[in-house]
């Protein structure tokens, strides 16, 4: 009897708790929503969109809640519609038990911008997802420029990018990254009247390697405007040529250049 009892209390118990909730919910359905809130997180900090921004083009879309029964609003398609802008991700649209509705977004944040021959600009983020932005926002990330296409996309190139942010001395030598005709990756330095070629994208790692090793061991005695081109698109070589054409190719080695250690 008294196991009875307590499973019948437990029942009761459960049943008044789910009570409550739906009436909340019920009651909450017929509040009227007088505010609209929309945050952008990491406004702060990147500035692609803004809260007015996106409460006028809501506006457009006929979605702002203002004044409407929390039963009679559309959260998913609020969260549809924002959804279509390329510049936000995680967006979520929900109301609370006074009638409060919330927007929370996050903007995608640029990784690199890109700058094509044929006039195209664009950035692009971290998982490759293109952003088209007003062109008076400039972020201060990594600028690729030239043959950006099929054979060589953009994407392809996050890799070698954060390679170079993650470096100490790299991210403070790399200006920009260039795609040649010849779909090579060349890379223009800040400091030195040179370009480096990478050539194909593969073994960036240890190609990167081999100029730091030029940089530290024979630049400081054979001058960095010695040369205008700084090749190490050949396995295990770093090939150089010199401003003054009257001189021939200059290859260097890990021998050779252990010599100037």
């Amino acid at each position: 009897m008294k196991r009875f009892l307590k499973i019948l209390t437990v029942i009761l118990l459960l049943g008044y708790l789910v009570a409550s909730v739906l009436m909340s919910v019920y009651k909450s359905e017929e509040v009227v929503c007088q505010r609209f809130y929309i945050s952008v997180c990491d406004s702060a900090e990147c500035q692609l969109i803004t809260a007015d921004k996106l409460y006028k083009y809501l506006g457009k879309q006929h979605l702002l809640p203002e004044g409407k029964l929390c039963c009679d609003i559309n959260l998913s398609a609020i969260e549809q519609s924002v959804g279509r802008i390329d510049l936000l991700t995680n967006i979520d649209c929900y109301y609370e038990q006074n009638g409060d509705v919330y927007l929370m977004v996050e903007q995608r944040r640029p990784f690199m911008r890109v700058i094509t021959d044929d006039g195209d600009t664009y950035y692009l983020d971290r998982e490759g997802v293109r952003i088209a932005v007003d062109t008076m926002y400039v972020a201060q990330v990594p600028l690729v420029t030239g043959n950006v296409d099929d054979r060589v996309s953009a994407a392809s190139l996050i890799p070698l990018i954060e390679y170079i942010e993650a470096h100490e001395f790299w991210c403070k030598q790399v200006a920009q990254i260039y795609v040649s005709p010849q779909h090579e990756i060349m890379l223009y330095p800040r400091v030195g009247n040179h370009v480096i070629l990478l050539g194909a994208i593969n073994g960036y790692e240890r190609k990167m390697e081999s100029v730091l090793a030029l940089y530290n061991q024979a630049l400081p005695q054979v001058g960095w405007n010695t040369y205008d081109v700084i090749s190490v698109k050949y396995k295990d070589q770093v090939v150089c040529s010199r401003r003054d054409r009257k001189y021939r190719h200059k290859t260097w080695t890990k021998k050779t250049l252990s010599t100037y250690e």
